[in-house]
């Protein structure tokens, strides 16, 4: 849908982030507005990053991926009309990136090594990735061209991310208790 949203501008002006158009009930935007794109490159490492990450969570068999996304899109979206008030236009998976690769760190926490070495670095670099973005405004892997690096949506995605994956484990560790009157893992 990116591909095709960057490909035609019509469908792109229906989708982005419209904040006069979501305050006057085109809500889907606060969806839809992820699968936008400015210039070529920021389409290509945001479907790389989003791409890569997504495959190798479903992969692996964790949990919840589709959830994710769309717990991401509507955080980030309505995060961004509260906390930037100022900002009428907005496109671009990064922050779903950003939460996917995160989620992904997360999960893999409960792997063996090295793959579980990866993921504790990763999480231990994605924050700092973040705050390099908003010190330096600007993205430090991927030239930005000519539209705004918003780090806030890296950060709520990253949240939601970090919120569904704690979520998870309390369930899991509730129907253990539950179910087999077992300790809970910690």
């Amino acid at each position: 849908m990116s591909i095709i949203s960057y490909a035609l501008p019509q469908v792109s002006s229906i989708l982005i982030y419209d904040r006069v158009a979501i305050f006057k009930g085109e809500i889907w935007r606060l969806f839809t507005s992820h699968l936008v794109h400015f210039t070529t490159l920021h389409l290509f490492y945001n479907l790389i990053a989003f791409g890569v990450a997504g495959w190798i969570i479903e992969y692996r068999g964790y949990q919840h991926f589709a959830l994710l996304c769309l717990l991401m899109a509507f955080f980030i979206g309505v995060f961004l009309m509260v906390m930037k008030p100022d900002m009428i236009y907005y496109g671009g998976l990064s922050g779903l990136a950003s939460g996917s690769i995160y989620y992904l760190a997360l999960f893999g926490l409960r792997e063996s090594q090295p793959w579980r070495l990866m993921c504790i670095v990763t999480l231990f670099f994605v924050p700092i990735k973040i705050l390099l973005e908003i010190d330096m405004s600007q993205s430090i892997l991927a030239h930005s061209g000519h539209f705004t690096l918003m780090p806030l949506s890296h950060i709520i995605g990253c949240l939601v991310a970090l919120f569904l994956f704690f979520a998870i484990k309390f369930n899991e560790n509730r129907k253990r208790i539950f179910f087999n009157h077992e300790p809970p893992i910690h």
